[in-house]
């Protein structure tokens, strides 16, 4: 699986970078970085909440199959 933030979309409200620092982080500009592009075991977990929790529908977890 692989995370990843569509930044046209994003508002900037920082809830992944707050929440999921693990996988996230926030540029000088307020937009996110995401830091683990594949998570695995209990940070698949994060990134399905990071996902839901996203004002701005910008986060997305792409199967990769």
């Amino acid at each position: 699986m692989k995370l990843t933030v569509n930044l046209d979309r994003c508002i900037k409200a920082a809830e992944c970078s707050t929440y999921h620092a693990e996988l996230f982080a926030a540029r000088e500009d307020g937009f996110p970085v995401v830091i683990v592009e594949e998570p695995e075991g209990d940070q698949v977990e994060d990134a399905e909440d990071a996902v839901r929790v996203c004002p701005g529908n910008a986060i997305a977890l792409i199967d990769d199959d």
